[in-house]
């Protein structure tokens, strides 16, 4: 962690106020998910570290630490790679504007947005037996 790392307070609320809000005009929904996304990281970075959210710096925001977040939702948390996949793109959305806001983090923005989603299993949605089908195929 350095001291000449960004507060992350600032650009978090940067984020969420100017950003999200001002320029993108996201919706009430997906200003909801990237909250909630990051109360779960910032609770996560206090547990790990120890640090309390008002102290932490972009620097303690690496790219092994939102690995590591986004195994503990996966793992202890039994998140879906789904939500998984949901947190990180609220994350990669808060770099991508990092990048932008503090050329200085570049690099450190750059090694997190080249986090990959993961390939989640679909599930087969099935309504109808084969049986059934097969009858409603018939009937004209």
């Amino acid at each position: 962690m350095t001291t000449t790392s960004p507060a992350i307070g600032t650009l978090v609320q940067a984020f969420f106020a100017e950003h999200l809000l001002g320029h993108k005009r996201a919706s009430p929904q997906t200003v909801g998910s990237y909250r909630d996304a990051f109360r779960l990281l910032l609770g996560f970075l206090r547990a790990r570290t120890g640090t309390e959210p008002v102290a932490l710096r972009l620097a303690d925001l690496d790219a092994p630490m939102i690995l590591a977040f986004l195994d503990h939702l996966e793992q202890e948390r039994k998140n879906t790679v789904q939500s998984r996949n949901a947190r990180l793109a609220a994350l990669r959305s808060f770099f991508r504007f990092v990048a932008f806001r503090e050329p200085g983090s570049l690099a450190l923005a750059t090694r997190v947005l080249t986090i990959p989603t993961k390939r989640a299993t679909r599930t087969l949605v099935t309504y109808l037996t084969r049986t059934e089908i097969d009858a409603i195929v018939a009937a004209p």
